[in-house]
């Protein structure tokens, strides 16, 4: 099972396709994925029949209702900052349930467009959880309503709501940060970059973030693949 899990992971790897070389320009692409942590995968591996792993040695991992299929996450994130972007639109929906996502990576000055279908009015705002001071409130959004809020706050944010509990909506908001979204597996490329140093930003909400820096040359492609997991994020 092990090196079948690996020949596809090296079949996946070779379909990423490189972009096209633009004279005078670079790129940076890659692989962007999530997995659990090394030591569980051990367990999974080695020790079968554990109904908290919810594992057998024969069938690999049996998820259960409260685990974490990272192979299926669908709200990963990798952000390139760069000079002198144009302000980004993002969409949510606020039911009486819960927000449509529970996370978006933007760049600071982007807004957020929140349809309001929970039935009752709602008072939305943003705040730093590392800050007392750092709030940034928004005009009541009466029921059934849209309506357009800018981001001016710049980290690790929380979009909340005053009147429940339930609308939450991490936001890791960066200056100048491109953000694509992407599910566990997804590739992704940024193209038609001036030569320079830029940033990579490699995010999931329940994981965390990874930085890394890049060097674009003209006529070159580089690839950067990442895996997110509780210990590479750590060590980040």
């Amino acid at each position: 099972m092990k090196y079948l899990l690996l020949l596809v992971v090296l079949m996946l790897n070779a379909c990423v396709d490189a972009p096209k070389v633009i004279k005078g320009k670079g790129a940076v692409y890659g692989m962007l994925s999530a997995d659990s942590h090394p030591l569980f995968n051990w367990k999974a591996e080695h020790d079968s029949g554990s109904s908290i792993y919810g594992e057998t040695k024969q069938g690999g991992i049996k998820y259960q209702d409260n685990m974490v299929n990272y192979a299926k996450l669908d709200e990963l994130y990798v952000g390139l900052v760069q000079a002198n972007l144009p302000p980004q639109l993002h969409h949510l929906t606020a039911t009486a349930d819960g927000m449509s996502q529970k996370s978006i990576a933007l760049a600071t000055g982007d807004s957020i467009q929140i349809h309001n279908n929970t039935g009752r009015s709602q008072n939305f705002f943003v705040a730093n959880p590392g800050s007392d001071s750092d709030i940034q409130t928004f005009p009541s959004l009466v029921a059934g309503a849209t309506a357009n809020y800018k981001i001016d706050l710049e980290g690790d944010l929380e979009l909340l709501s005053e009147d429940n509990d339930a609308l939450k909506t991490l936001l890791l908001s960066k200056k100048n940060m491109l953000a694509k979204r992407l599910s566990s597996g997804d590739s992704y490329q940024f193209d038609n970059l001036d030569p320079g140093n830029y940033q990579l930003i490699f995010w999931y909400w329940r994981l965390g973030k990874i930085q890394q820096a890049v060097q674009i040359q003209a006529e070159e492609n580089i690839r950067v693949d990442k895996v997110l997991t509780v210990d590479s994020v750590i060590r980040h």
